[in-house]
């Protein structure tokens, strides 16, 4: 996920530069010249870079109005005190001016790893589901023990990666990510095990790969199930063996990575039609961890709605969206197959889109959703394009919502959900023959 950056500074020249140095390294960068400007940005922002002196005021003031985020600030020779006094304050960094931008982006990246709340404040929502996830990442982080995390598309799933290697003994350095399936299968061996000079055609010189490159730090690897075999057997080596070979090489480099997984598909299926190797499914499966759909996260999608709201109007200084009654409505009720990152993008494009100063269904891709449907259906309807669902009578409906939502929903959230009585549940869970989880007898 693209970070961004708030860049504060008066010296035209030097924003200029140092802007294209952070773009190129994958950044996007909101930029300001003072003060009163960082204000109106911070929210949107994933750290701050700062002058210590800027035209209304000292930027130190802005650490405690950025609480979320890591603060860098740039300081000259006369202004070390000030650099000193901030840091005292809670400024993760200060840099002496002239700006090393090598330096300033290996900052800025490290500060994104380390900041404490950097991933805390990326895993929004109070549901029981996804408590019970972070529980398990406290748990799991401090162990330095590989880990595969499951889930289907859009839930997360480097986040829970990034929280992990935070909350480990390795986060003092960066987290290295790659994405399996981006990468072509041609390339994909050099590209993570690196090469020697002549290793190939275009092997122009010895080229580090990544994972030498995640040495004492996290090695995530996203889409781990578009690993081809070749580079699964070289893999597996690693976690076995703790050594690499360069393609093209016979020497060996001694590595010390931990190394976290992620994959949407079903690793054990694959397993079965030999197109994954098994040894390496059990080296890869020392722990595992899911994450829950956002169809599973009983009250977090408005949560999160709202949070993105923020942020993206923020970031295009459209502070004045709201979301109507109707749009909340509409969001509760969606199904959300893309999960969070289609929730993401529906409130982005809507910001985008909305003519204002409330963001309406069709401003975020939904049909508008009646009252008199939630009564029976709640928020979490399937959509009326799921002609499975469409077809269902309110009784099965009923029957397959509660059966399908009772592990991980209260008798009170049941019932809200779809938009009756806790009476009139219990009332027809005795029609219908539906006993009550053992769990919820405990339920007052």
């Amino acid at each position: 996920m693209q970070k961004t950056l708030l860049l504060v500074t008066d010296e035209s020249i030097a924003l200029k530069s140092i802007r294209i140095s952070l773009e190129h390294a994958g950044f996007r960068v909101l930029v300001g010249e003072n003060v009163q400007a960082a204000r109106n940005q911070i929210d949107a922002c994933d750290c701050l870079i700062s002058e210590i002196r800027l035209p209304d005021g000292q930027a130190v003031d802005l650490i405690q109005e950025a609480k979320q985020i890591p603060c860098l600030f740039m300081v000259s020779q006369a202004s070390l005190s000030l650099g000193i006094q901030a840091m005292r304050h809670g400024a993760f960094d200060c840099l002496t001016k002239p700006i090393d931008h090598d330096e300033l982006i290996k900052s800025v990246r490290r500060a994104i790893q380390v900041h404490p709340s950097s991933a805390a404040h990326t895993m929004l929502g109070e549901s029981p589901a996804l408590e019970r996830l972070k529980q398990q990442i406290n748990k799991v982080a401090p162990l330095d023990t590989t880990v595969l995390i499951g889930g289907e598309s859009g839930t997360g799933k480097e986040l829970v990666a990034t929280s992990i290697h935070q909350l480990s003994k390795r986060s003092a350095f960066e987290m290295v990510s790659v994405n399996c399936a981006a990468i072509p299968e041609s390339l994909i061996e050099a590209e993570l095990f690196g090469h020697v000079k002549g290793a190939f055609t275009g092997a122009n010189q010895d080229r580090e790969g990544l994972i030498e490159a995640a040495h004492q730090s996290t090695l995530f690897l996203d889409e781990i199930g578009e690993l081809p075999l070749a580079a699964q057997a070289r893999l597996l080596r690693v976690l076995q063996e703790g050594e690499i070979r360069r393609v093209g090489s016979t020497e060996r480099t001694y590595i010390d990575i931990r190394l976290i997984a992620a994959t949407h598909r079903n690793l054990l299926d694959m397993v079965s039609k030999g197109t994954f190797r098994e040894d390496l499914y059990y080296r890869l499966n020392v722990i595992e961890l899911a994450c829950p759909a956002l169809r599973e996260r009983a009250g977090d999608v408005l949560l999160l709605a709202e949070a993105f709201l923020k942020r993206a109007s923020s970031h295009m200084q459209r502070t004045e969206l709201r979301l109507s009654e109707a749009s909340r409505l509409a969001i509760e009720t969606h199904t959300w197959p893309g999960n969070v990152r289609e929730l993401q993008n529906a409130i982005e494009r809507a910001v985008v889109l909305s003519d204002g100063p409330t963001i309406e269904p069709t401003d975020l891709g939904l049909k508008p959703v009646s009252q008199a449907e939630t009564q029976f259906t709640g928020a979490e309807q399937f959509n009326a394009n799921h002609d499975n669902q469409a077809m269902m009578s309110l009784e099965d409906y009923f029957q397959h919502f509660v059966l399908t939502h009772q592990d991980h929903m209260s008798e009170t959230e049941l019932a809200r959900r779809l938009g009756i009585s806790r009476k009139s549940l219990w009332e027809r869970r005795q029609r219908l023959g539906i006993g009550r989880h053992k769990d919820e007898n405990a339920e007052k």
